[in-house]
């Protein structure tokens, strides 16, 4: 066997494991920074639970920075991802999808053990618009924005933007509420009907 095959399996071995660092290191990182907060949670302790060096985190990620953007395009990822596969069961009702997607987030906001809005959460940790965060917030905010005006306009509301801005302010208050009243007791619970009474209110508008 000459060198460079035998250094072939040993470079998939350490790609592998390099791999598999990386993958333990977001995982932990992702769910003590929900949990827990973003900025009480230290480089040190993310490399301690995930049982790794802490060189084998700066080799994925160039800074904590890099870590929080990573978290936060893979929950935007994930949420989009989740919202599609729920209303694609309701295709041609467009009134329907409307009540998916808010009945998801109702879900969401009320179910136990829930931390609240990943992306409020760390735009009240970091208020600097500078943040690189804030881009992948703001991507979030602005397509839940824009969905709920193309929903509004798919089902003859005569003002949808208008509609939208107020499903909007509602789906907000929902994730901060379940985090100060509650989630199944508090304003949360009462989404669904809310955003019915406002949809109708606005249809025979």
């Amino acid at each position: 066997m000459n060198g460079r095959s035998s250094q072939a399996p040993r470079a998939m071995a350490r790609m592998k494991n390099e791999t598999r660092a990386r993958d333990r290191v977001f995982q932990v990182a992702a769910d003590l920074f929900y949990r827990d907060s973003i900025r009480a949670v230290g480089v040190e302790t993310i490399v301690k639970q995930a049982g790794v060096a802490k060189i084998s985190l700066y080799r994925s990620f160039e800074s904590k920075d890099d870590l929080i953007v990573a978290y936060l395009e893979n929950r935007n990822v994930d949420y989009w991802r989740n919202v599609d596969r729920i209303i694609a069961g309701e295709q041609d009702d467009p009134r329907a999808q409307m009540r998916a997607l808010v009945s998801y987030v109702a879900g969401r906001a009320t179910t136990s053990g829930y931390r609240g809005c990943p992306f409020i959460n760390y735009a009240s940790e970091f208020p600097d618009p500078s943040h690189p965060g804030h881009r992948v917030v703001d991507q979030n905010k602005r397509e839940m924005r824009r969905r709920l005006v193309e929903l509004s306009k798919a089902i003859g509301a005569s003002r949808p933007a208008q509609l939208a801005d107020a499903l909007f302010l509602l789906i907000e208050g929902a994730y901060a509420s379940s985090q100060t009243l509650g989630g199944r007791k508090g304003p949360a619970a009462s989404l669904p009907g809310a955003a019915d009474s406002l949809i109708e209110c606005h249809l025979k508008g």
